[in-house]
């Protein structure tokens, strides 16, 4: 927290001293401006040519102050962004995750592990990584939640993500380029419909008379001045009007290249800001490297290419500007130019353009990674074999604060599957999601709650919290054999990790008894590995016939002073006590 309170100082050090600065040029703009009137009032009213020279200086000062006063607040707003990054990671260590997205749009109750294990909503996993500022940025980083990766791609994003998170001023740089103007769902989708839509340059002889009309134009003036023939009069009108005609004629071509969003001009401008960073970046690690060959490819730059198209987009839009839109087109068909720049800038990289924000996006999620692996120095990168190896030393909850968290041992190499049995409020569940949210973050290549590991990389399957569903007339127990079915299919296919927590709940003791223990060995004949949490202590008997394969672990509970006491440490063998009674006893029940 140290070196983020340091920063926020820093930055808002700046931000004040830029904040001043401001406002002495904006004060010297309003007294340049009165000046212009004065003197041009003067000019009127004495017809002395030195009083326009002066306005004209002043004109020209005006629009350097002008262009200075622009950077000025650029920088401001950027010095802000930095401030606020640091001020919201000084909160997070403080136990406020607000500030942060927590990703519920992505909640899918049907997802093999996402909703069992809180990955997406309030207080969730995406909710504690989230660091990104932009729609792509956040799409990226929920994909990655979505799915566990293959071996070499979570290599390479430990490599990454370790490499990125010791270059914490590049990080937020990065971060706060993006949350200057992020680009949000609604702009991300127009983006891309208008880099896919179809492109048809002007045709040859607009292009002509583009030029042709606006010079002819010229020489009506010129002629004006130099002959002073009531013709040459006529002739201005009437090309002026010509140019006019001609430019509002593509009004309707022009509408259907502005993309419509807000700004959108500075906020591709941003990312080009973003990738040129990115360009002149000289990483080591082969992921990231590949990110500055997919935005540098010959002499095509990336960065380049959208500044010049933030430029396009930034003049199409004056088309809303009355002034720019009689005054320019009639003068040289201004929009018509932009249009035709901007229509053969799309032809030759338009396609390019999606790419270039999704690398983006995947950046702005490793960015996320990268800071998770910065603000948790003492978590470890597993490693990963293909020997079907998982054994975890220290295994903690990342979201569980660590004057709380609890950490155990568990290793599931030599009996692949665990029975998990204790009594109630021992911390069953909450050990299920300690090893299934920690596989999730290992096989994105992030780095884990434990001191150290080792992993193979496999499908999760988790059935911890299933609902009813009443548009779908699906009781609890149907939509519980329902999940279990799909992992019964899915362990045939391929090497699964599966955790189970008290399953067959709706159903009587028989049944449910012989119901898991039925579901056990369906799982364990495939390569399964996992735990199945239960409170029948007669399912734990059928390890002796599997001790190769299974194993009992339990938590337990002991009495103090007339007190429960839990140690959630993990234990072998078979759960001993039980609290039930005890419990109901205690708050009067029974």
């Amino acid at each position: 927290m140290d070196l983020y309170q340091k920063f926020f100082d820093q930055f808002a050090a700046k931000f004040h001293l830029l904040r001043k600065k401001y406002r002495i040029v904006g004060t010297v703009r309003l007294v340049v401006v009165l000046a212009i009137i004065y003197l041009f009032y003067k000019f009127l009213r004495t017809e002395q040519s030195s009083y326009l020279w002066m306005v004209l200086g002043l004109v020209v000062f005006f629009v350097i102050l002008m262009r200075i006063h622009m950077s000025m607040s650029w920088k401001m707003r950027y010095q802000q962004a930095l401030m606020e990054l640091n001020e919201e990671e000084i909160a997070f260590i403080k136990e406020d995750k607000t500030a942060f997205d927590d990703g519920k749009e992505f909640l899918e109750t049907q997802h093999p592990y996402t909703y069992d294990l809180d990955i997406f909503g309030s207080k969730s996993l995406f909710q504690f990584l989230n660091r990104t500022r932009s729609h792509i940025g956040k799409l990226q980083l929920a994909n990655l939640l979505n799915k566990v990766l293959p071996a070499n791609e979570i290599l390479e994003n430990q490599e990454a993500v370790k490499e990125l998170s010791t270059q914490i001023e590049w990080r937020q740089d990065i971060s706060a380029l993006s949350k200057m103007a992020p680009i949000q769902s609604k702009e991300y989708e127009r983006i891309k419909m208008w880099a896919n839509s179809n492109t048809e340059t002007l045709s040859t002889w607009r292009s002509i008379l583009s030029f042709v009309v606006p010079v002819m134009l010229l020489i009506s003036i010129l002629g004006t001045w130099l002959l002073e023939q009531q013709f040459w009069g006529y002739l201005v009108s009437l090309l002026f009007t010509v140019n006019l005609i001609l430019a509002t004629s593509k009004t309707r071509d022009i509408q259907k290249e502005i993309i419509g969003a807000d700004k959108i001009h500075e906020t591709i401008n941003n990312y080009s800001t973003i990738i040129r960073k990115i360009e002149k970046s000289e990483f080591k690690g082969a992921k990231l490297r590949r990110y500055i060959e997919v935005f540098s490819n010959g002499d095509r730059k990336a960065s380049r290419e959208l500044k010049e198209l933030s430029d396009y987009f930034e003049k199409i839009n004056t088309i809303a500007n009355v002034f720019v839109m009689v005054v320019f087109n009639g003068f040289f068909q201004y929009h018509i130019h932009v249009l035709q720049g901007l229509l053969k800038w799309k032809k030759q990289h338009a396609g390019f353009v999606p790419i270039w924000l999704d690398a983006i996006g995947e950046i702005e999620a490793l960015n996320a990674l990268a800071n998770y692996s910065y603000n948790n120095r003492g978590y470890c990168f597993p490693s990963v074999n293909t020997e079907a190896k998982m054994t975890f030393k220290d295994l903690g909850h990342p979201l569980i604060n660590a004057s709380k968290r609890v950490t155990n041992d568990i290793d599931f190499s030599n009996q692949r599957f665990v029975i998990l049995t204790g009594s109630n409020m021992s911390g069953k569940s909450t050990f299920l999601r300690t090893v299934g949210i920690n596989l999730v973050l290992a096989g994105i290549g992030a780095p884990i709650c434990s001191s150290k590991a080792s992993f193979f990389p496999m499908p999760i399957f988790v059935s911890m919290r299933l609902e009813d569903s009443l548009s779908d007339s699906e009781s609890y127990f149907y939509a519980e054999v329902k999940r279990l079915k799909l992992i019964v299919e899915s362990v045939k296919e391929q090497p699964c990790f599966v955790l189970l927590d008290e399953i067959l709940r709706g159903t009587n003791s028989d049944d449910k008894q012989s119901g898991t223990i039925g579901v056990i060995l369906k799982l364990i004949n495939d390569q399964t590995f996992g735990m199945i949490a239960t409170h029948d202590l007669e399912v734990c008997e059928i390890t002796k016939d599997h001790p190769t394969i299974l194993t009992n672990k339990c938590f337990e509970v002991e009495m103090h002073d007339d007190e429960l006491f839990f140690d959630y440490k993990i234990h072998d063998g078979i759960c001993k006590n039980k609290n039930a009674t005890f419990i109901m006893k205690k708050m009067g029940i029974i």
